[in-house]
């Protein structure tokens, strides 16, 4: 059974990034044997990182909440997904806050020198983000960038990504059947 995380960064419900996600965890649920799990970061209460170098210790992060469950999904996962609308070049704060909260990752694979996967496997991850604006070719750099980081961190492949201009209203994305289509198809990729 493979383990696909969905990871919704977006604080507003059924938007554009939400949207596709779905998109993409039921194209990966196409091969059947495929345990989903969808963490919605907004549902959550994550506090950001303080960098107290708590995590420097045990490679284990100090701060007790709902972060506390995630560590053991993203590294028990085979596929990560992460979406996030586009805010001022970069991710949500919601997710920037999750992706600085694995600081403890960072410091179990750097410091301690310890392997982040038990089984000592790669991960595929894949990133999707929506932005109102249309123009403007470094829209997208900043995020990815994030999450390149993010999935190194974790010693997840950056397989590949779905950036999505000019998506201004919540679901005005289902008026662009492709790229629905193109998050379905690259979420069943992932898996084959």
């Amino acid at each position: 059974m493979k383990k696909v995380v969905g990871v919704f960064g977006s604080p507003r419900p059924d938007g554009n990034s939400d949207i596709l996600l779905n998109h993409a965890i039921k194209g990966a649920e196409t091969r059947g044997d495929v345990a989903v799990e969808k963490i919605v970061i907004r549902d959550l209460h994550i506090a950001p990182c303080n960098s107290c170098g708590g995590c420097f210790e045990k490679g284990a992060c100090v701060i007790d909440d709902d972060m506390q469950i995630l560590y053991s999904r993203f590294v028990d996962a085979d596929v990560i997904i992460v979406a996030s609308p586009i805010y001022f070049m970069g991710v949500s704060a919601q997710l920037k806050a999750v992706i600085d909260r694995c600081q403890a990752f960072w410091a179990r694979k750097y410091i301690l020198h310890l392997p982040i996967r038990e089984d000592a496997g790669v991960a595929r991850g894949f990133f999707i983000a929506t932005a109102a604006r249309s123009n403007g070719e470094e829209l997208f750099t900043g995020a990815v960038k994030t999450i390149t980081a993010f999935f190194h961190v974790l010693d997840t492949k950056y397989v590949g990504d779905l950036l999505c201009a000019g998506l201004e209203e919540k679901g005005f994305v289902y008026k662009k059947q492709e790229i629905l289509q193109q998050a379905f198809d690259a979420g069943k990729q992932l898996l084959h």
